[in-house]
């Protein structure tokens, strides 16, 4: 493994990065994973827990995911063959979110390279320009992929002219988000994946794209959480349908000081989720203080993913017990501990008890599709169980 910031990838790291995005355009996440591992791993990078994480869903993997993937893939294939697409989005939102950072660099070559190089390979909203509104995407789907990743992905094709615009969260219906649109004052029901888990603010500004199963529509990333008044400049800003004129509103809520220098950057998520991903720990030699319930768990021989995983669902049974609103509440976590690899094992072991059953249909309810059928073979599982409530209930 080697520190991005230390040790720049050399000729057998590019050629390994150039067969994961090639193995991943025939929609080949195992081996796309393992050729980014053969390389030098960047330490500082999600990517490769990101990657794992959807080859671990393997085919439960919802189409949704896939998409995300292949709009990722695009981005990764674009730095790769240095589009100038990509320098040019750089410029652009450097120039735009970036006014103190840009200021201490100018004159400085190597360190204006270093900023841009950190940006082009950190900051979302580059790849939003590359693939979007410069057709990084279109051109990726009808010159670069394959069947074997198209065919696997959900309505990608649909998803090359999605927009930017405003949002305000109204609240939560099942597996749904309500949003208020502040462009044109509609309502829209968007999968409720975790856009909302740590947001700072109660608007939202990110791309709604289409998507099969209910409700939909979904984000294409997570979105950026900003204030009111900033989802309200973006939204008048959207309305002139100029095609960056919600770039320029970013920039001037911060340079009216609403926002700091980096609001709009959003946490690494997985494709199967909005949930933000743990730290990545450079030291990974110091290990976590584990919880009581966890230990537990891991006496019996979980992994520590899965014993996560575990107390994490208890947690949402719990939910569902008290209301189906909380229930809907957890709905995100539940979809993404079931992911785990091997967790909807261990919960028909560990969660399955006489007294779950109404739970999981409760929460069957509330998650997106490719989780709900999960929950109801463990609600069933409950049912034929017999005898005492295996569920343990500490989760501490």
């Amino acid at each position: 493994m080697r520190s991005l910031v230390e040790n720049p990838p050399d000729g057998h790291d590019l050629d390994c990065l150039i067969r994961a995005v090639e193995a991943g355009g025939r929609g080949d996440a195992e081996g796309s994973l393992a050729c980014e591992l053969a390389g030098s791993v960047i330490l500082e990078s999600p990517h490769r827990f990101v990657l794992k994480d959807l080859v671990d869903h393997g085919e439960r993997a919802p189409a949704w995911a896939y998409s995300r993937w292949c709009a990722d893939l695009a981005y990764r294939s674009m730095l790769l063959a240095e589009d100038p697409r990509t320098d040019a989005a750089v410029r652009y939102v450097l120039a735009a979110l970036y006014p103190g950072s840009l200021a201490r660099v100018l004159d400085d070559k190597v360190e204006f390279l270093v900023l841009g190089t950190g940006v082009a390979a950190g900051d979302h909203l580059v790849a939003d320009l590359a693939l979007y509104e410069f057709g990084g995407l279109a051109d990726y789907i009808s010159e670069r992929a394959e069947a074997g990743l198209l065919d696997r992905t959900d309505r990608i094709r649909d998803w090359v002219n999605a927009q930017m615009r405003a949002y305000e969260f109204v609240g939560v219906r099942g597996c749904r988000l309500v949003l208020h649109d502040l462009v044109d004052g509609g309502e829209v029901e968007v999968l409720n994946i975790g856009a909302m888990s740590q947001a700072s603010d109660e608007a939202l500004v990110g791309r709604l794209v289409p998507i099969t199963c209910e409700p939909g529509l979904m984000f294409a990333a997570r979105p950026i959480s900003v204030d009111p008044g900033t989802a309200r400049t973006v939204a008048e800003a959207v309305r002139t349908s100029e095609p960056l004129a919600w770039l320029e509103a970013l920039s001037t809520a911060l340079v009216a000081g609403r926002q700091a220098e980096g609001f709009h950057r959003t946490a690494a998520t997985p494709f199967t989720s909005d949930l933000p991903m743990p730290a990545v720990v450079v030291d990974e030699a110091a290990p976590a203080e584990e919880a009581g319930r966890i230990i537990d768990l891991r006496a019996k021989g979980y992994s520590a993913e899965v014993a996560n995983a575990v107390t994490v669902l208890e947690v949402g049974l719990i939910a569902a017990e008290i209301s189906d609103r909380a229930a809907a509440a957890a709905s995100p976590h539940i979809a993404a501990a079931m992911g785990t690899a091997g967790a909807f094992e261990a919960a028909a072991m560990e969660c399955t008890g006489t007294d779950t059953a109404a739970a999981w249909r409760v929460l069957a309810a509330v998650v997106p599709d490719h989780i709900a059928e999960r929950c109801r073979i463990l609600a069933r599982h409950a049912d034929s169980a017999g005898g005492s409530p295996r569920r343990a209930r500490r989760t501490g």
